[in-house]
């Protein structure tokens, strides 16, 4: 059903409260933003957005800033950066202030987003009242996540990767374009909503979804192309070591108190460390993302995701998967990457669990998620500068920080197997479709 069928006035007086607790939360975080309210470390808010402005600036010249190695982002990367340049040319305000208002504004049509599948969900039930669990999920994540979250573009990529799960247009055509236009922009603006692609259904919608992420990959890129230093990210990120807060760092940070020879550094714009091994296991941070991505072809393959068994619940716990996988895998683990989380996790909690006219497997890896999303400040920026001077403490927290990160993936995973891959559930899906097309359904 589309928003326009839906947007009735008790829908609208049932979305009160969600709304109103959005609105509180995030005037407490703008007020951080604007240092209203002292933080911990305002600069930690403010100092990606000062890059942003240095780099709009390259970019508004016609070129990229490739001779800058902390330019590590794929062409379309520019597009949401030099967009606030733009607002404060027309409206007078401040870079700071058109990307502070582009973030938000990114965070408000997401919860919007879920919203809107929170009554679609409730519509496929046929009930009135609508269960808001994934709206209030999502309020409270980036609360959570805190302040930084709206000093990073990670919120609007996520934004688009909202549009690419959830709109529904007046025709099924309709949707399948728009959401593939959504997935193909955020690919090239962050490269991660690419993963969602392992959960589109097999046949003419997918294929569809597939062509036109292409074009909305390609297009913008090509015009992008013409820009001296456009590619200039791919050489940039083959240097890159392992940022400190990521998994396969972790070891090495305790093993710094057991002799190992290790030092951290400011490299590429973020920590990281270096000393023997290192560079063998930033390669094999690459090998491990394949092999996770070639387990969830093999797990697509084995699920057989027709349009009979294709459910939007599929849809979005293959992308929670993906999306963990490429996190715990990555070289760099930076805390903005959990905004990716947020969106994913309450758009799952706001299904329903699986049932005869589907919904999510993944509840509680989700609220896992949610769990270790809670501490996400303890860790950045709390901790963080311990972190980087050696603090064992530090690298013990983030150490249990990661352990929960690849807990949730590894039982998310798991769970999107058994549910949808093992024999035993082919087999059980098989014959219910068989004897479903031999006996009508009777709801």
């Amino acid at each position: 059903m589309t928003l326009r069928a839906m947007l009735t006035l008790a829908q609208l007086r049932s979305a009160v409260l969600p709304t109103a607790i959005w609105a509180w939360t995030r005037g407490v975080l703008m007020l951080y933003v604007y240092n209203v309210i002292p933080y911990i470390s305002h600069s930690d808010i403010t100092g990606d957005v000062k890059l942003y402005d240095r780099w709009s600036n390259i970019l508004s010249q016609g070129h990229f800033p490739q001779h800058d190695p902390t330019w590590q982002y794929p062409p379309g990367a520019a597009i949401v950066i030099e967009f606030p340049r733009i607002v404060r040319s027309l409206t007078g305000m401040s870079y700071y202030s058109a990307f502070y208002a582009m973030a938000l504004a990114s965070d408000l049509i997401i919860f919007l987003l879920v919203v809107y599948r929170c009554w679609r969900t409730a519509d496929e039930a046929g009930t009135e009242h609508v269960n808001y669990l994934g709206a209030y999920a999502y309020v409270a994540a980036i609360f959570m996540v805190g302040p930084f979250a709206f000093g990073r573009y990670d919120i609007t990529v996520t934004m688009l990767a909202s549009v690419g799960l959830v709109v529904v247009l007046r025709s099924a055509t309709s949707t399948w374009r728009l959401r593939g236009v959504a997935i193909g922009l955020g690919t090239i603006v962050k490269v991660w909503p690419v993963a969602l692609i392992f959960g589109l259904p097999r046949g003419t919608q997918g294929r569809r979804a597939l062509v036109w992420g292409v074009l909305g990959a390609a297009v913008p890129t090509l015009l992008l192309l013409a820009m001296p230093g456009s590619l200039s990210f791919l050489t940039q990120q083959n240097d890159r070591g392992l940022e400190i807060e990521s998994v396969l760092a972790t070891p090495f940070l305790l093993a710094r108190r057991l002799g190992y020879h290790g030092v951290i550094q400011d490299r590429y714009g973020s920590w990281e460390i270096i000393g023997p091994g290192i560079s063998e296991i930033a390669t094999f941070c690459e090998l491990l993302t394949l092999v996770g991505f070639c387990w969830l072809l093999w797990w697509r393959r084995r699920a057989r995701l027709t349009p009979e068994r294709w459910t939007e619940g599929v849809y979005y716990d293959v992308g929670l998967v993906a999306v963990m996988i490429s996190i715990i895998t990555s070289r760099v683990l930076s805390p903005q990457y959990l905004v990716w989380v947020c969106g994913l996790l309450a758009l799952c909690l706001s299904l329903a669990p699986l049932g005869r006219r589907g919904g999510t497997v993944l509840v509680g890896p989700c609220w896992l998620l949610l769990g270790t999303i809670s501490v996400t400040q303890l860790e950045f920026p709390l901790l963080f500068a311990p972190l980087v001077h050696g603090s064992v403490k530090a690298a013990l927290f983030v150490t249990g920080r990661n352990a929960l990160l690849v807990a949730a993936t590894i039982w998310a995973g798991y769970l999107l197997w058994t549910r949808y891959a093992a024999p035993e559930t082919v087999v059980a899906t098989k014959a219910v479709e068989r004897e479903a097309a031999v006996v009508p359904a009777i709801d």
